[in-house]
């Protein structure tokens, strides 16, 4: 049977998982034989003017206590609430955690019953990001909203975020202009005579062009064939 042909959707705001998040996720499903979750923490970027919210934001993984196997990874709920006391108690608004990533081990990435129960379990009454992932490197983000209905997609276009490092452009600005020498001869687009383009035609196959390919190669230097002066009899 054919897979599935993926197409994302884009939703008009970027969600975004930093890099150092998702390489500890990265790494947890490679130390896992099976499945393996972790919850993660979620920024609201807001347009200053309008305040919608123009990207979602995963910024740091957690795991917790849990008992895996091959198809399933069953969160302590003990150790949610601990983690939560830790987070308040750090200053971390605990509205925040809205990510549920979990691996499939080597199964793929898709959503299966048991992860739609566990989303539904961990609704908090507005919306959770959720993102799957497998030992292949296989990813699907999900968005879901509770409110006023549940409505979800299974999958949305997201993308690693890479945070600036402070200074590295400046630097790589002087580098490139202290070690790069660049050269380039500008191409003169000039108007052909027709007795001009008669000669070149001549030469085309020796410069392995065809005639019937002539009007594709003026194209090709920027020059419109109906522009070529009406032929003048010899």
């Amino acid at each position: 049977m054919n897979s599935k042909q993926r197409d994302p959707v884009d939703l008009g705001m970027k969600i975004q998982v930093d890099a150092t998040a998702m390489q500890k996720l990265w790494l947890w499903t490679g130390l896992a034989q099976g499945e393996v979750s972790a919850l993660g923490l979620v920024d609201e970027i807001r347009n200053e003017d309008t305040g919608a919210i123009v990207t979602l934001k995963v910024t740091d993984f957690f795991l917790v206590k849990q008992t895996c196997s091959e198809a399933d990874t069953d969160l302590d709920p003990e150790a949610i609430a601990q983690l939560m006391i830790e987070l308040e108690a750090s200053g971390i608004d605990t509205s925040r955690l809205r990510c549920w990533a979990h691996s499939h081990g080597s199964m793929g990435a898709f959503w299966s019953g048991t992860d739609n129960e566990t989303i539904v379990g961990l609704a908090n009454g507005e919306w959770l990001l959720s993102l799957v992932v497998d030992k292949k490197r296989e990813t699907m983000m999900r968005l879901d909203q509770f409110h006023p209905v549940h409505l979800y997609l299974e999958d949305v276009v997201w993308e690693v975020s890479y945070p600036a490092v402070e200074g590295l452009e400046e630097q790589c600005r002087k580098e490139f202009k202290a070690k790069v020498t660049e050269g380039y001869q500008a191409i003169k687009l000039t108007k052909l005579s027709t007795t001009e383009e008669l000669h070149r035609q001549e030469q085309l196959p020796q410069l392995g062009i065809m005639p019937d390919d002539l009007d594709e190669d003026l194209w090709w230097q920027g020059v419109d064939p109906d522009d070529l002066e009406e032929h003048q009899p010899f």
